[in-house]
């Protein structure tokens, strides 16, 4: 073996990473890129569990026992309903993940030495938090009313093994069982859904790579009308996509669809909008079709995975991985499509998250027209 020639082979390379932008950013920035998402993601510990508390009693002992549970930073108590209606509409909503609800009559019968009764209510579309909330409630309750207990009836001349308990019910709503895959199933039909967006994003820059693309362009047709025409049937096909998931999911995997069909094919054309427009940004500022394919993957695949909440909560994550959260249209697509699934939910309920897919479409679009205007002029 040459050294000499081995190392201008090296040089030459080399000097293609450092003068190549695509190729630099795909072996230094990407990895890097890679390493912050799982690193984030992986290490999310679940904290913070929005939970609603509706106090029925509203006694002293039962503000006791509220106060205490909303101190531990395990759960972080957020909404005080009025009623069962509106606790009712808080987990409908996602707002919250749990709910405690203290009857009338909770004071009284722990003074009077009977079995007091707590009723937890566990929003079980995403298992993995509905079995944090429930273990930590179940563990605070023991303890905290155990010790409630214990001073009330010591200074009733009880003796600590004559100590009445609290009956904890717990209730899962949307999911019973708890199966990951019936909670998991809707978040990956929402991820996997991206994919027509990585096409369109293909396929815009392949058109620009060959050039086919200003040739269009020289014709009458404007600009939007160019751009436009070509996300629309991608959004058609991305609705036979989505339909086919859907009976995927439900015929093969057995999760289940409680909701409005129709409605479901609508949200999905609210999110392929916006996923599709983010798509044809990328395409005005990628050159060829193998950064596109990068660009895409790292934009769409890997955050709509791990920084939709499909596997670890939104609320235990930091401010900044919440900013970028927020900021993909896959999570809130997830919500949209968990909530069609497994709580039958209707538009009344959708319309914040579909709302802010539509925004988000319309103005990833305009900017995409906008800036492909100055780009190919």
């Amino acid at each position: 073996m040459d050294l000499r020639r081995t190392l201008s082979i090296i040089r030459k390379e080399t000097w293609h990473i450092l003068r190549d932008r695509r190729t630099f950013v795909l072996v230094t920035v990407s990895p890097v890129f890679l390493l912050l998402v799982f690193g984030y993601s992986m290490s999310v510990e679940i904290k913070n569990v929005a939970i609603a508390l509706l106090d029925y009693d509203q006694s002293a002992l039962s503000r006791r026992y509220l106060d205490g549970l909303a101190s531990t930073g395990d759960v972080l108590v957020r909404y005080w309903p009025q009623d069962y209606a509106e606790l009712q509409s808080r987990l409908e909503r996602r707002q919250a993940k749990a709910a405690v609800v203290i009857p009338t009559g909770f004071e009284s019968d722990i003074l009077a030495g009977r079995e007091a009764s707590l009723q937890v209510i566990v929003d079980g579309t995403d298992p993995n938090t509905a079995n944090h909330a429930m273990t930590h409630i179940r563990g605070y309750t023991q303890g905290l009313a155990l010790e409630i207990l214990g001073e009330t009836l010591q200074r009733q001349g009880i003796e600590s093994d004559e100590m009445i308990g609290i009956d904890l019910r717990m209730r899962t709503w949307y999911n019973p069982t708890l199966k990951p895959i019936f909670g998991w199933i809707p978040g990956i039909i929402a991820s996997v859904l991206g994919m027509p967006a990585v096409a369109a994003t293909l396929a815009l820059a392949g058109e620009k790579e060959k050039g086919t693309l200003e040739a269009l362009i020289a014709t009458p047709v404007r600009r939007s009308e160019l751009l436009l025409g070509k996300l629309i049937p991608y959004v058609l096909s991305g609705l036979l996509s989505a339909a086919l998931c859907a009976l995927v999911g439900i015929y093969w995997f057995g999760a289940p669809f409680r909701g409005s069909f129709l409605l479901y094919l609508l949200l999905s054309a609210d999110f392929f909008f916006a996923t599709l427009s983010l798509g044809m940004l990328i395409s005005v500022f990628v050159p060829s079709q193998q950064a596109a394919m990068a660009c895409a993957m790292l934009i769409f695949l890997f955050p709509g995975f791990f920084l939709s909440g499909l596997f670890y909560p939104i609320a235990s994550m930091s401010p900044m991985m919440k900013m970028e959260a927020y900021m993909m249209p896959t999570t809130h697509y997830v919500t949209i499509s968990r909530g069609l699934f497994l709580k039958g939910l209707d538009m009344e309920s959708l319309w914040p998250f579909a709302l802010a897919l539509l925004i988000m479409g319309t103005l990833v679009t305009a900017i995409a027209i906008l800036t492909f205007k100055k780009k190919l002029a």
